[in-house]
């Protein structure tokens, strides 16, 4: 037999205290003279027997029921066959989670959580193997530890910008079991188990026993900014910059008061003041003017404890200078018209004998004017420019012979038969994808051109039909090559003065240029698995931020380059990418999840779903509870219970001497 706590065996050095009363007895007697003693003596010997004989059973029956109530303080227990037979692998789960930062009954729930952690540990038999595992599942959640050492790990164990991921922490414990032959496991999770969309039912054999230590908080508001995005996706130097931030209340108490502000570069810029409802949320425009160019770092906070993870937001935003069109062919007016008088757009044309074949890549969009001729370096080149993420245009001339063989590398169609048939633009293209948002609402009297001549093309099932005919002839067409596109037009210039001087073919074009410039991801998140893009460099890149410096390894990419966070990032905010030569290339916002910012936790009946295939067991919030788990899982017989019962029937004993027994 052994003691769970043989600290209160002290406590059997109090059996001196009935012993030393009943082996001194301090009552005095009074002599009385008789004048005939010999019956007295008779009556006095046989007296004192009895006498005697009942204050030594009921010493014995005190002492015994003294002795079993102090022996069932220190649970004892005896260990079964079964102990016998397997290792045993103890997993203690920690949620530290941002959640956690939030108060319940007891406190912080991240320290009332590592206090149950501790109490586990202490209860736990010294030899035990212990698994200390937290969100981060580290490379310390590999291997297993001693009481000692588990303490440790506890105590240096702080909040980590993972949400919680019950799936993964049982993946990481059936790994360790398996991997290193353990006969039983014990798991301890404790957590706020906040609902998560990965909770699922979670299968395990006979051989684990979870046990569920769920530690609520005190359900309280909570002001979140949920996620900032760009209204436009042209952002410009002296232009109005307009956002929108999503802020969620999601308290329930009411509607909460707070102010929103807007820092750039560290300066403040807007502040506004904020009423949101509970449990919903407000889209809250913004805006702001940049004098540079270049990129900017921005910040939007609201005032919330005590959970203040989700109270800013980063962002980071590229101020371009111009959009850059290159024309190439014929100088004709209908483009420049369009593009050389708007400060957005950098306007250039080339003849095709002073073309810089390496300055190609430096455009945004190219425009085919009716070339007449077109070389196979050219061609060339302007493969690989659409093929990294260029915008082509191609018009045709009078001859659609030159773009023969260009087509034909590109896999697109060639143009075929000329029509001289006079016919409108249909309607209905204007309402289609391309051109959805060029109109806030279509006016019922807009004028479509008529179209004079144009080429007929073969079907491509690749290419999407843009702006067609009232007989369905397509007049533009786009095609998707690599990360960039190819609009061919069917209209030639020379004949269709009706159609290049109208507001359709200034929308179309304005469209073409455009269709590059796509909203920008102004901010990532911190435990995402996704590629961040740069819009240049490859090769190793430092990330910094204070006295922060990243390095990591960035690949080549179509747009640019891109790289992995791989938990490099542990901190938000907004860090500046350099190259490997020290030179600036971007600014970069990263944020935490915002999967902690809700308050849905799992119930007692939700969490005994989840583990219904295992053998699961609920402890409720009290140390009796998890006392208890972590004495049954040693495989011992308790036998406190026993002791009680001992105590409980020595003290019946106790009263029927003193009541029946006479001296």
């Amino acid at each position: 037999m052994k003691f769970l706590f043989p600290q209160f065996l002290w406590a059997l050095l109090l059996l001196i205290i009935p012993i030393i009363i009943h082996l001194f007895n301090f009552r005095r007697y009074k002599k009385v003279v008789f004048s005939n003693v010999t019956m007295l003596k008779e009556i006095e010997t046989q007296s004192r027997k009895t006498k005697q004989l009942r204050k030594w059973l009921i010493l014995l029956t005190r002492i015994i029921a003294l002795s079993s109530l102090i022996l069932a303080f220190a649970i004892p227990y005896i260990h079964s066959k079964d102990s016998l037979f397997g290792r045993k692998l103890i997993s203690i789960y920690i949620d530290n989670s941002q959640s956690m930062l939030a108060e319940g009954e007891n406190g912080q729930l991240f320290e009332v959580a590592k206090n149950k952690a501790r109490e586990i540990i202490r209860t736990l038999p010294k030899n035990s193997e212990i698994q200390v595992i937290d969100n981060g599942l580290s490379f310390s959640s590999n291997k297993t530890n001693s009481s000692s050492n588990a303490l440790r790990l506890i105590d240096n164990m702080d909040i980590d910008h993972r949400p919680n991921d019950l799936s993964g922490v049982l993946k990481k414990i059936e790994s360790m079991f398996k991997s290193d032959s353990y006969g039983h496991n014990y798991t301890f999770l404790i957590s706020d188990f906040q609902s998560q969309e990965r909770t699922d039912n979670i299968a395990l054999d006979s051989n684990y026993h979870i046990y569920a230590c769920p530690v609520y908080p005190n359900l309280s508001q909570n002001l979140a900014i949920d996620s900032v995005w760009l209204i436009k996706p042209i952002t410009q130097s002296f232009k109005p910059i307009e956002m929108m931030a999503r802020i969620h209340n999601y308290g329930r108490k009411g509607n909460f008061l707070s102010n929103l502000t807007l820092k750039i570069n560290g300066v403040q810029r807007v502040v506004k003041s904020i009423d949101i409802p509970e449990n919903s949320y407000r889209d809250v425009p913004l805006s702001f003017i940049y004098s540079g160019t270049g990129w900017l770092g921005g910040e939007l906070t609201v005032s919330d404890v005590p959970i203040d993870f989700d109270n800013s937001y980063y962002f980071s935003i590229l101020i371009d200078s111009s959009i850059k069109v290159l024309q190439l062919g014929e100088d004709s007016d209908e483009f420049s018209r369009i593009f050389d008088s708007d400060s957005l757009f950098y306007f250039s044309h080339s003849d095709l004998n002073q073309i810089d074949y390496s300055g190609l890549n430096f455009y945004d969009c190219i425009i085919l004017n009716q070339l007449p001729k077109m070389s196979s370096g050219l061609i060339s080149q302007l493969k690989n420019f659409v093929e990294d993420g260029g915008v082509l245009s191609v018009v045709p001339g009078v001859s659609n012979s030159s773009y023969t063989d260009f087509f034909s590398e590109l896999g697109i169609s060639n143009y075929q038969i000329k029509v001289d048939d006079e016919m409108g633009v249909s309607p209905l293209s204007i309402s289609g994808v391309f051109l959805k948002d060029a109109y806030k609402q279509i006016p019922s009297n807009l004028l479509l051109p008529k179209i004079k001549t144009y080429y007929r093309l073969k079907s491509n099932p690749q290419s999407d039909k843009i702006i067609y005919l009232k007989d369905g002839t397509e007049i533009l067409t786009k095609t998707d090559i690599g990360s960039g596109s190819v609009f061919q037009s069917t209209v030639p210039f020379d004949s269709n003065f009706n159609y290049t001087s109208s507001e359709l073919f200034v929308i179309i074009q304005l469209k073409i240029a455009f269709s590059k410039r796509k909203t920008q991801s102004i901010a990532s998140e911190i435990n995402s698995t996704n590629p961040v893009y740069l819009p240049k460099s490859s090769g190793l890149i430092h990330l910094r931020k204070g006295n922060s410096d990243i390095v990591t390894e960035s690949y080549t990419h179509s747009l640019g380059s891109r790289f992995w966070l791989n938990d490099a990032i542990s901190e938000s905010g907004i860090y500046s990418v350099f190259d490997s030569e020290e030179l600036p290339i971007a600014k970069l916002a990263f944020n935490y999840s915002r999967k902690e910012s809700h308050q849905n936790y799992l119930d007692e009946v939700r969490i005994d779903e989840v583990f219904d295939n295992t053998q699961f067991t609920m402890n409720k919030n009290n140390m009796v509870s998890l006392l208890k788990s972590t004495q049954d899982l040693q495989n011992r017989s308790q036998l406190w219970k026993v002791f009680i019962l001992v105590c409980l029937i020595f003290l019946m004993i106790e009263i029927l001497l003193l009541r029946f027994v006479k001296s």
